[in-house]
């Protein structure tokens, strides 16, 4: 291309980002979607198939913002004002919900309540059979300023056991503590992985995180800030309940014992990675999300979920992330036709369209063959590039549902086999503190009361558990007094005055 050439297409370039709505695709409306899919993806929205195929179902095509790092689209985010060069729709917007407060009050984002009903017929036939998602995503002041993604069956941060091992030693999975402890001293003791050495690990966990999973056992379910919610609507901090100090007690012993891994917390996933089939297999029991993020495909089929404990006749388990993903797609003031764009989302929302952001195209990209099962063509198979060439719903999460139900059919066994074990678990998560909104001024003083109180938490959990410093019968009201000297009181009253504000009491 010539000097002259070069110059010419670079000026058309910046005039097809400057150009009117109204002015592409043959004087189609092409509205502009800004949002967040990072480099680590390799996806470029202008040039995904996705979204070539929602414009051919939909007729709506768009110009594209794609922001490359989360540092430039929070800073995007923050900078929009109304009347500014606004897009008019953030997908995969990563809003949290004082963000959406924020935007909405500021004039930026638009309420998209009076649209649903009529334009997301069938996101809103989910959200009348879910009233708990309607709530979830709904501001309290009645509004709703951006769109979810909805998982059916989402990932959680399991107790994954080796069932190789408890046929190996015809045992049956654990159902409560006792026989969990068990089970445990069996693949302690027993030799399950048949090397003659006595290398196995009996439950694996990183860190204090890991850790707090545990205290389902004891009746306890709490969020990353330690909360949750009682039956009266009051916020409760865990590690002040009768129940943590038993919980400390019991990871203090199985560690002393060699139960818990004695380098959970010192690893992460990249140094206990197994890459070979040939190693011997040393986990029991490991909480993670995933195994196959841990080990080769032949090892992950020996491990299946393990259902939460039984505490007092009664299975209850943290949820990672919940059911409703929030803040995945707004308008803005900016928008002339939300109708429109509110109609192209709405496609997310149907089984549809969650196989064309998770799968693709029947007969271009899978197959569905006559036993109803469906297998990825050789053509996206051998394609290294196909995620980031074809779907959308890796990186930052998209709007829509998730494709669970029609994964379910997969032709590996041991992947649907997964996604049923999930199915089965979820039915004992909950989410133990609700979504509520802070104000920036409130936002900021938790994170620094978090850094004290979180970090207090955590670093106290892993020197009892480690034996670094030993559970004497005053440990815990010295605990619970420098916990009080952080500010716990103020802590709690900021969420609990959030959860009034919202309604949750």
């Amino acid at each position: 291309m010539s000097r002259r050439g070069l110059c010419v297409w670079l000026c058309l370039c910046v005039l097809w980002a400057s150009l009117p709505a109204f002015a592409q695709e043959g004087g189609t409306y092409a509205p502009l979607l800004a949002g967040f899919d990072g480099t680590n993806t390799g996806r470029a929205w202008e040039t995904n198939a996705f979204f070539q195929r929602m414009a051919e179902k939909t007729g709506l095509y768009f110009r594209f913002q794609q922001y490359m790092t989360a540092a430039d689209w929070e800073k995007a985010k923050e900078a929009m004002q109304p009347g500014g060069e606004l897009p008019d729709a953030l997908f995969k917007a990563n809003l949290s919900r004082t963000q959406e407060q924020a935007l909405f009050d500021r004039g930026v984002l638009i309420d998209l309540m009076p649209y649903l009903k009529d334009n997301c017929p069938h996101l809103w036939q989910i959200l009348e059979d879910h009233p708990d998602y309607l709530e979830e995503i709904t501001l309290p002041g009645g509004q709703i300023v951006s769109l979810p993604y909805i998982s059916t069956a989402p990932a959680q941060n399991a107790m994954w056991i080796n069932k190789t091992w408890l046929s190996r030693l015809k045992l049956s999975a654990p159902e409560d503590r006792e026989t969990l402890e068990q089970v445990l001293r069996a693949f302690k003791t027993r030799d399950p992985n048949q090397n003659g050495r006595q290398d196995e690990i009996p439950l694996a966990f990183l860190g204090p995180f890991d850790l707090k999973f545990l205290a389902h056992m004891f009746g306890l379910v709490f969020n990353d800030y330690n909360l949750f919610l009682d039956e009266t609507g009051e916020a409760r901090f865990a590690p002040l309940e009768p129940g943590y100090e038993d919980f400390v007690r019991w990871c203090a012993d199985m560690y002393r014992e060699g139960i818990l891994d004695p380098d959970g917390f010192y690893l992460n996933d990249a140094l206990r990675q197994v890459t070979s089939t040939s190693q011997a297999q040393t986990y029991g029991i490991l909480l993670t999300t995933d195994t196959t993020n841990l080990f080769p495909a032949e090892w992950a089929k020996d491990y299946e979920i393990l259902l939460p404990m039984r505490f007092e006749g009664e299975r209850k388990y943290r949820s990672l992330t919940g059911h409703v993903y929030q803040g995945t797609f707004a308008l803005t003031a900016n928008c002339g036709e939300p109708e429109k764009l509110l109609q192209w989302a709405d496609v997310l929302y149907t089984p549809e369209g969650a196989r064309l952001m998770a799968v693709g195209r029947e007969n271009e990209d899978y197959v569905v063959d006559g036993d109803g099962t469906w297998r990825v063509l050789e053509s996206a198979r051998n394609n290294s590039s196909f995620v980031a060439q074809t779907l959308i719903v890796d990186g930052t999460t998209p709007p829509g549902i998730s494709a669970d139900e029609f994964e379910l059919s997969y032709s590996e066994k041991y992947l649907t086999d997964m996604i049923r074990q999930r199915y089965a678990l979820d039915e004992y998560c909950v989410r133990p503190f609700p979504q509520v909104a802070l104000s920036a001024q409130q936002k900021s003083r938790v994170a620094e009361l978090q850094n004290e109180i979180g970090y207090l938490v955590d670093t106290q959990l892993a020197r009892w558990v480690s034996g670094e410093e030993q559970l004497t019968d005053g440990a815990f009201d010295g605990f619970r007094e420098r916990l009080e000297e952080k500010g716990l009181q103020e802590f709690l009253a900021i969420w609990q005055e959030a959860l009034e504000k919202a309604g949750r009491r």
